[in-house]
């Protein structure tokens, strides 16, 4: 199966897909050297553990957000090699390219995405 995308296309994906894993790490090395997770999730619980239950479960919560992220885009780089790229995993069908335009990892087309979330 290919899809209906140009090689110029398929370029500009790539370089979105390239500077948005960069936007991601950053984020994500900003957050682990920002104050040291560990130094200061420890310094929360000396304070009052309670208090700042909220505060560390945040920080976990972005911290395994931008790694999902990080990991979309990944996996999205490497289909961008294959045959497949830009096809509903669901239902086969191309996926616009202006969805892919506005979030190149995509997996899904609008349809088969709106059904996916309303299931959860």
């Amino acid at each position: 199966m290919t899809t209906a995308l140009t090689p110029g296309q398929q370029a500009l994906l790539e370089s979105e897909l390239r500077l948005a894993r960069q936007r991601t790490l950053a984020a994500l090395q900003a957050q682990r050297d920002g104050s040291d997770r560990l130094a200061h999730a420890a310094a929360l619980l000396q304070d009052d553990p309670q208090e700042h239950e909220p505060e560390r479960e945040l920080d976990q919560a972005r911290g395994e957000h931008l790694l999902a992220e990080l990991q979309a885009l990944d996996d999205a780089l490497m289909r961008l090699k294959t045959p497949g790229y830009g096809r509903c995993i669901d239902c086969g069908a191309v996926i616009p390219f202006d969805r892919l335009q506005h979030q190149p990892q995509a997996l899904r087309c609008v349809a088969c995405q709106a059904d996916a979330e309303a299931r959860r």
